[in-house]
Parts: C-alpha cells; structure tokens; sequence
C-alpha cells in the first residue's frame, strides 16, 4: 500500500491545507473514482479533517505499474493515449459537475489565494529560475498576475467538466497492460477541458516534439471528445491560453521550492515557458 499524509514542511502543509486541495483528493476517490473512465489507483482508505488526512492507496510498482518523474517527456503516442483518456472524462463530466458542489468551490478559492499570493510568487519564481525564463516573458507573466481574475475568466470560456489540473510527468503512470493513468488528484475541479490538454503537453513534451505534434494532438483530442468538441479555431485560442496556466504553475513551484526541488522544477519551467512563447499565449489572452 501507499499511505499518503501531510508534509513534514510547514510550507508545504499550508500550500495544501490552505485551499483544502486535501479535501479535494479525498472527495475524488471517495466520490468520483468509480465513475471516471481513466486509470487511478485503487483506494482502501480516505479521511480527511480540517487539520489533516490521509490516503491509502495500492502501490502502483507492486501492481507492475511504471511510474514517470516529472522531468520526464512524452513521445507523441504516449500524449495522444493519455489525451484520448482525459477526452473521455471530459466527454463524460461535461457540465454535469454541479452534483458535486466542492468541485466548483475549488476554482473560486484559487481564484481568491492566486490574486493574492501569484504576483509576488511569479516574482519569486523569475528570481529563482534565472535564464530559464526568457527576459521577454517577464513583464507578461507579472502583467498576468496582476489580472489573475481577468485571465482566469478568458481561460474558463465554455461549459465546465471535471479536470485533473495538474498532469505533469511525474503525476502519470503505465499500467502493466499499457493503459494510461494518473495520480495526485488534490488540484481536480470544475473547468475548462483547455486546462488538461495545454498542461499536458506543455509540461511533457519536448519542446520540438510540441511544435510537430501538437496541432494534430489537439485535433484527435477534439474529435474524441464527440458531438461537444469546440470548432478548431476556438480549441486552438483555449489551448493557447490556457498555456498560460501551466507556465504560472510550473514558476510557482520554483519559488515555493518544497514541493519540488529545483533541479526537477526547472526542466517544467523550461517547457512551458517554451510553450508560452512559441503559442503567443500572453497574446491570446
């Protein structure tokens, strides 16, 4: 088994404990595990208080599974499966989230911490990532985390689904048999079907194999997704904004330093910062 409980870190614990993303966790495998279409561990126990909780879970290596670190990259078939996977959970939940309230409770508590906490984060985040980040990005990331609630609106355009929110490598897995999986789900909420896809590729890709492939990923996501799909001109902007997202998320990370160390943190950064240029992501928003 694997038993998951709070940090030892007193940052880390409020990173968590703060937003409630331990009751979020808890709420997905005791309420929506066995109705999404994808790959999750296998969950024996959850219990979550305001002060504390845990998880026990099946050990995915015991079960064969291959677990990736996060600063690992994704061949375009590796993308292309765990994107049909999402497809499904997205084509399943969309806008019917409202059943469960605390999922949309989630965004909006975000919202409220990352008006507060992103530009002095983002901030941080420049300082500590050096040239990882190019110097031409730095006045629209901090423009950005001064009109967080803005972006966030222009982000979340369209009807809302269940998202994982944070897909990077080192939250996916293989199982024995092949299928595509993912762990860590204390950041899923209500939200636009934009926020996996962009995430996803931005963080797992190579930078090279995100511009040969991404267009034609994007397109098997759409028509997986079914008779809700978006045209592709509107996938393609909600795609490029929401870039955007994960390029914040990957530099908050860095500043905060406990959640990741910087040598695992700064490929991410790299990335999606990549990403953010090469899609004109601040323009689009």
């Amino acid at each position: 088994m694997f038993i998951k409980r709070p940090s030892r870190s007193p940052v880390a614990r409020a990173f968590v404990a703060v937003p409630r993303l331990s009751r979020a966790e808890v709420g997905f495998y005791t309420e929506l595990r066995d109705q999404v279409p994808i790959t999750t561990p296998q969950c024996h126990a959850a219990r979550h208080t305001p002060l504390s909780f845990c998880l026990v879970l099946e050990d995915l290596a015991d079960s064969g599974a291959t677990l990736r670190w996060p600063t690992d990259t994704l061949s375009a078939d590796a993308a292309q499966s765990l994107l049909a996977a999402l497809a499904d959970m997205h084509r399943q939940w969309w806008g019917r989230t409202e059943s469960h309230p605390w999922l949309a409770r989630n965004p909006r508590r975000e919202l409220v911490l990352g008006a507060l906490l992103s530009p002095s984060l983002c901030r941080l985040g420049l300082m500590r990532v050096g040239t990882a980040v190019p110097k031409d990005l730095h006045k629209p990331i901090s423009s950005y985390a001064r009109n967080r609630r803005a972006a966030h609106a222009a982000m979340a355009a369209g009807p809302a689904t269940l998202i994982h929110n944070d897909c990077h490598p080192g939250n996916q897995f293989t199982t024995a048999d092949g299928r595509p999986g993912l762990i860590d789900w204390q950041l899923c909420r209500a939200g636009p079907w934009a926020r996996d896809v962009a995430y996803l590729l931005a963080t797992s890709l190579d930078p090279e194999t995100r511009r040969s492939a991404e267009k034609d990923l994007l397109a098997d996501y759409l028509h997986r997704l079914g008779p809700n799909a978006p045209t592709s001109d509107q996938a393609w902007l909600a795609y490029r904004r929401n870039t955007v997202y994960a390029f914040e998320a990957m530099l908050v990370t860095a500043a905060v330093g406990v959640m990741m160390p910087k040598s695992t943190s700064l490929p991410l950064v790299e990335r999606t910062a990549a990403a953010a240029a090469d899609l004109d992501s601040f323009g689009a928003l």
